[in-house]
């Protein structure tokens, strides 16, 4: 990348004059200026550093005990400490209105961090964190002679919605890779895990009452149909959700429809119609996908549940050969001179957001349902780089909307020229490499706009169709992911791609001592071409 060479260097030089500043012997990490995502205001002071070691002390408001215990089983901190060096979680309704607004003060004897609520106090451990060595999180365990420097820190996100879409059914990635997946959403201040559970390739969670969704339906993968049953249990979802909500994260569901369900329609093809697709003029199908979604609601507690609705008809749909849809259409627009099948796909978006609303949830869906005429109220993910009208439908009905455009944030494209990665449509701008992702303004008109004022926020998305072990994975998450997260929490866009590729030199060195695969160069590439 351009500037590494001479990041290493400054970083080298910067480091020394910490150690002789703080301590003859202590270790830098992460310095100020190379914080990622990068914080609003930050101001170094010229004091002694904050030395942690097992007999720091961790004071919290009684709102921040959660924070505050994970930093202490984190850095294997004793909890009665009594030692004169603390750390204070500080309750200050004053900082800030965005949620996740914090302040951080390093000093020799005080970190504090002041925070309106649990998530800003969160994000300041999170900085805190990043500036100690990679070591330290990789063995989870506090040494002597960690310094993290004095600084003053202001700091609050720009999107509410900052989010990693992660495709787990073409290739299935476990409970302990997706919790390493969430450690490193909190490291960088992330704060949604879309989960892709359902599609054609296989049915990936527990549902009760309907078994064969995960004996038949959790069968294959991508391009190996015949592959074992994996999935993850009604035990696996709640640890979790557990886990990522300690780590100030929600858990978004996906359960596909009404296409991309093949997996379904071979535990169930009662439901379907013939094919992947569900059968719009069945009632029992939609009793079917009530108690599926029952069941989602129960094991997500989060706000929304994420009902798919893409691709209908670019994938194989029998619906034009099916007489009960072909009524169906003609029902639902009696003066059509011809039935339209497009009025079908908007009326069942428009059932099932009805009932993921008696749920007492919000729906969520891919910009199409926009396309085929939906105009209810429900979350828009607008991915069609070259479908404006869609983003423009959405904006015209007032509907809340999260940006993943294929041509700026999907992470299953290629890094950089001759480089692997999925050879789909949407690399119009380039690679999608970290620098590429990391000069994107998703607002070119600014908050005020009509799209400001509509926009959640951002989300990447990983598709797995090629990516079919978790050392690929990693591979094509990181740096990326820290990409990701500088756009979602910086309010002003990178224009000096060389400057944030030297930013990145001492993640990819932590991500590297933590024993994460986090591509530095193209060479890095060169194992997974033939992947």
């Amino acid at each position: 990348m351009p500037g590494m060479k001479l990041a290493l260097l400054r970083r080298t030089l910067a480091a020394l004059g910490l150690c002789l500043a703080a301590h003859a012997d202590a270790t830098p990490g992460i310095l100020p200026s190379e914080l990622l995502p990068q914080p609003v205001s930050v101001v170094s002071v010229s004091s002694a550093g904050f030395q942690f070691d097992r007999s720091v002390r961790v004071e919290a408001d009684a709102a921040f005990n959660d924070p505050a215990h994970y930093l202490v089983m984190q850095l294997g901190l004793h909890p009665k400490a009594a030692s004169q060096r603390v750390v204070r979680l500080v309750m200050d309704p004053t900082v800030g209105a965005v949620e996740g607004a914090y302040r951080l003060k390093v000093r020799e004897q005080e970190i504090r961090i002041e925070a309106a609520g649990a998530p800003g106090a969160f994000y300041g451990i999170q900085t805190v964190l990043q500036m100690l060595p990679p070591p330290v999180r990789g063995q989870h365990a506090a040494r002597d002679e960690l310094v993290v420097p004095a600084v003053d820190i202001e700091d609050a996100p720009r999107f509410a919605w900052r989010g990693l879409s992660l495709d787990v059914v073409r290739h299935f990635f476990g409970v302990a890779e997706v919790k390493r997946i969430i450690d490193s959403m909190a490291a960088y201040k992330l704060n949604r895990l879309h989960l892709h559970l359902t599609d054609d390739a296989a049915w990936r969670v527990a549902i009760r009452g309907y078994p064969k969704l995960t004996t038949i339906g959790a069968r294959g993968e991508f391009g190996r149909p015949d592959a074992p049953a994996r999935f993850y249990t009604e035990a696996d979802i709640r640890s979790l959700v557990r886990y990522a909500a300690e780590r100030q994260i929600t858990i978004v569901p996906e359960i596909e429809m009404p296409g991309h369900a093949g997996a379904a329609a071979r535990a169930y093809p009662e439901f379907f119609d013939g094919g992947h697709t569900y059968n719009p003029a069945n009632p029992a199908t939609f009793r079917f996908i009530d108690k599926v979604l029952t069941e989602v609601t129960r094991l997500f507690p989060g706000p929304t549940i994420h009902f798919g609705g893409d691709e209908v008809f670019v994938a194989h749909t029998n619906w034009p050969k099916m007489p009960d849809v072909i009524a169906l259409a003609r029902q639902l627009d009696p003066n059509a001179p011809e039935p339209d099948l497009r009025r079908v796909e908007a009326d069942f978006a428009r059932r099932v957001a009805d009932m993921v609303h008696a749920h007492g949830r919000t729906p969520m869906g891919w910009d199409e349902i926009v396309s085929a005429g939906f105009s209810g109220d429900a979350v828009i993910q607008w991915w069609r780089a070259s479908n404006p009208d869609a983003l423009a439908g959405a904006l015209q009905q007032g509907q809340a909307i999260v940006l993943s455009p294929m041509d700026h944030i999907y992470l299953d494209y290629s890094q950089g020229p001759g480089e692997p990665g999925a050879p789909w449509d949407g690399t119009l701008n380039g690679a999608a490499s970290a620098e590429h992702i990391a000069s994107w303004e998703p607002l070119p008109d600014g908050r005020e706009s009509p799209l400001g004022q509509h926009v959640l926020g951002i989300e990447a998305c990983m598709w797995t169709e090629l990516v079919r072990s978790n050392d690929y994975l990693e591979y094509m998450l990181y740096p990326r992911l820290a990409a990701v997260a500088e756009v979602a929490w910086r309010r002003q866009v990178n224009s000096a791609p060389a400057a944030f590729s030297a930013r990145l030199v001492p993640h990819i060195e932590r991500w590297r001592a933590q024993g994460r695969t986090a591509r530095e160069k193209t060479r890095d590439a060169f194992r997974f071409i033939m992947h």
